[in-house]
């Protein structure tokens, strides 16, 4: 389900999500997910989240999304961007989520906004 990278020439972190979120998952993905950022200095990279894949979720996994969002606050990075969903409804989803937890990332357009704007 998700994929990390670390590209140190942007100062970026790069999570790539792709296909249907799991409920199941989710608690594995928070355990990689903390075990990897504790390799780099968050406070000089951008935190970039590809969810450009991803597909409509399944209303159980909304306060999963929910939790997601203020994980990825309270981690430290210098900046939050979220790559938006090429499909529709999961694009609604998660701006209404952002909405709700009041985000403080920004949505953008593709991985190659988000490197220019994390550096």
């Amino acid at each position: 389900m998700a994929q990390f990278q670390t590209d140190n020439s942007h100062k970026a972190f790069i999570i790539t999500l792709g296909g249907f979120a799991a409920t199941e998952k989710a608690s594995t993905f928070v355990d990689d997910l903390k075990k990897e950022v504790s390799k780099i200095d968050v406070k000089n990279y951008s935190l970039i989240v590809d969810s450009s894949d991803l597909r409509t979720f399944k209303p159980e996994i909304l306060p999963v999304l929910e939790k997601s969002y203020a994980l990825y606050m309270s981690l430290g990075f210098k900046k939050i961007l979220m790559i938006t969903p090429k499909r529709v409804t999961p694009r609604l989803q998660l701006k209404r989520i952002a909405k709700k937890v009041n985000f403080t990332g920004e949505f953008i357009n593709s991985l190659q906004a988000g490197l220019e704007l994390s550096r």
